[in-house]
């Protein structure tokens, strides 16, 4: 997998039976900020923060440093939190007549949707993607933008008329630069 700091479909070929073949995509959000790049401008807040502390308390004004360090906390706090939501994932494979969502939330816990492939559809309607089944719908990829719905909507329409008319499914290789 190719990582340019954006939203990124991993994908993979795992055969699931013999001249059947599988698709395999995994969705997460983009995060461009880097752990050292987080470090560096964490170090530079401080910094700042910390010299126009001193600057303040040496006019009188010593209240306001506590301020600035409250600033730098709720910044390293807005990071975390930021952070913590970039472990999100989602993996769509079609395998053994089945259309698997398997949803990964920041803590770990895992959702998975399982329902037959023949009768599913992939939407993309109004900004968001679906995938639908016998009335029900399942929206994936809120966390991509609208050029990677369209692309990862293809994709999977794609690989499910290859499943549809018997043909060897197997993982796709993004086209787009904007997804690795």
């Amino acid at each position: 997998m190719r990582d340019s700091g954006n939203d990124a479909i991993e994908t993979d070929d795992r055969a699931a039976k013999p001249g059947g073949g599988s698709f395999y995509i995994a969705l997460h959000p983009s995060r461009s900020l880097s752990r050292k790049g987080f470090l560096i401008l964490m170090s530079a807040i401080t910094g700042i923060s910390f010299v126009a502390g001193i600057v303040f308390w040496s006019m009188g004004a010593w209240p306001v440093f506590g301020f600035f360090g409250l600033d730098v906390l709720l910044i390293f706090g807005a990071f975390h939190l930021n952070f913590r939501a970039g472990r999100r994932r989602e993996v769509i494979e079609i395998k053994r007549d089945m259309v698997l969502i398997t949803r990964i939330s920041p803590d770990g816990r895992s959702r998975r949707d399982e329902f037959q492939a023949y009768w599913a559809r992939s939407l993309l309607s109004k900004g968001q993607l679906w995938i639908t089944n016998r009335g029900r719908s399942y929206e994936i990829g809120s966390f991509l933008g609208e050029e990677e719905k369209e692309e990862v909507q293809g994709l999977i329409a794609q690989a499910l008329n290859t499943y549809r008319t018997g043909g060897f499914l197997q993982s796709p290789n993004p086209s787009t630069s904007i997804i690795s």
